[in-house]
């Protein structure tokens, strides 16, 4: 295996993305609605609405319910505190992971139906590289941006989880340890689950359109979460991140499995211009 074909590879990509207005502005803007539009709204809530009046019985009950599973939650007096401190490491963190999985579906989705979109597929198909450089390079060229842009919301979340957080509590409350694990172990996993399906989705498809609406469907589990945390069905605490984090590991060592299989160029070039 070729690294520097594949940094190449990489490179050529990156500058893809990059001219790409679609694909830039998906990359700015799901950030944007998830990391500082959300985390902002929840943080005014916080700070200068009346929660007894804005949420009703159940939502305060469901609330006390989730702190009566955390340890250290008898510190929070105030109903603020407690809307504040649940939102943000019990609900946000489900809406969060949707931005590496939204930007990592819509560049694997691109990998290949985008080089035919280009009329570039063709040329890069029968050039000296063998299909296994092929798909790591794209794999590469669409965790590297996506994971990027994980970490940068992860840094502005904080900034402003903290700002009001610390007007609340006196004190930084932001990573918790739920947070640390999604930033730093379920995040990277997912977004190459992500990337993974849709590069395997994006090389049997010819439309950039019908790549992206298949590979959707992977936001589906985390609304399901989500969905889960707020009827009380489960508990997002350490253990389900880290149960879920293996999870995705396994599907991963699949999916992988699975790519280094499609070596027949010829297959990948009848499925794309056929």
């Amino acid at each position: 295996m070729d690294k520097t074909v594949i940094f190449t590879l990489v490179k050529k990509d990156l500058i893809d993305i990059k001219r790409s207005k679609s694909l830039f502005v998906t990359l700015i803007v799901i950030p944007i609605i998830f990391c500082v539009a959300f985390p902002s709204i929840l943080a005014g809530v916080a700070l200068f609405a009346d929660i007894d009046r804005v949420l009703d019985g159940k939502s305060l009950e469901l609330i006390q319910s989730l702190l009566d599973k955390v340890e250290h939650s008898a510190g929070l007096k105030t109903i603020n505190q407690k809307f504040y401190y649940t939102a943000i490491n019990y609900f946000l963190p489900a809406l969060f992971l949707l931005v590496p999985i939204i930007t990592a579906s819509v560049l694997g989705a691109n990998s290949f139906v985008g080089e035919k979109e280009r009329r570039t597929l063709e040329s890069l198909l029968f050039s000296p590289i063998t299909m296994k450089e092929l798909f790591i390079g794209k794999i590469i060229a669409s965790f590297t941006p996506s994971f990027a842009v994980s970490a940068v919301s992860f840094l502005i979340s904080g900034i402003i989880i903290n700002t009001a957080g610390y007007s609340l509590f006196d004190k930084l409350i932001f990573p918790s340890i739920n947070w640390l694990i999604l930033i730093l172990c379920l995040s990277p996993l997912v977004t190459i689950m992500t990337i993974l399906l849709n590069v395997i989705i994006s090389s049997r498809v010819k439309t950039f359109q019908e790549a992206q609406n298949i590979g959707g469907i992977i936001v589906l589990p985390v609304i399901g979460m989500l969905v889960g945390q707020v009827s009380g069905v489960f508990f997002i605490g350490p253990q389900f991140l880290l149960m879920v984090s293996l999870i995705v590991i396994l599907i991963n060592i699949f999916l992988y499995t699975r790519i280094t299989r499609l070596s027949d160029r010829n297959t990948l070039f009848q499925n794309q211009i056929g």
